[in-house]
């Protein structure tokens, strides 16, 4: 085999798995029943209390870790709140992303099988 009808074929595989991927998700998303806009603003306002008090630990740290205070207690401010509002974000849609995580890797093992089968006739006669 030449190399570039390999690269094609890789190529063309990888780009397979990848529509698959996303059919996935879409589809577990359009089952879930709850809308997803109204998911992510709720979990938005839920998300800036612990966004304001990572925050503030991150000021305490700039505080008792540096010597030029002003610089420090802002980087570690808004590295806290970056950080806060990320992981409240990540736990308040955790069933969302958990339920399209599993639709698009169910896709996947499917695109993947039947590729191998395509690689690999079985034949029963």
């Amino acid at each position: 085999m030449k190399l570039d009808y390999l690269l094609k074929s890789g190529v063309s595989y990888g780009w397979d798995l990848l529509r698959s991927a996303v059919e996935g998700a879409r589809s577990a998303e359009q089952e879930m029943h709850e809308d997803t806009r109204s998911l992510l603003l709720g979990s938005a306002r839920t998300s800036l209390a612990s966004s304001v008090a990572v925050a503030s630990l991150g000021v305490v740290a700039g505080y008792l870790l540096s010597k030029r205070k002003t610089q420090k207690l802002a980087g570690f401010g808004a590295l806290g709140a970056v950080v806060g509002f990320a992981g409240g974000m990540a736990w308040g849609t955790r069933r969302m992303t958990g339920g399209m995580a599993r639709g698009a890797i169910r896709k996947l093992d499917a695109t993947r099988d039947a590729h191998w089968l395509s690689k690999h006739p079985v034949d029963y006669a």
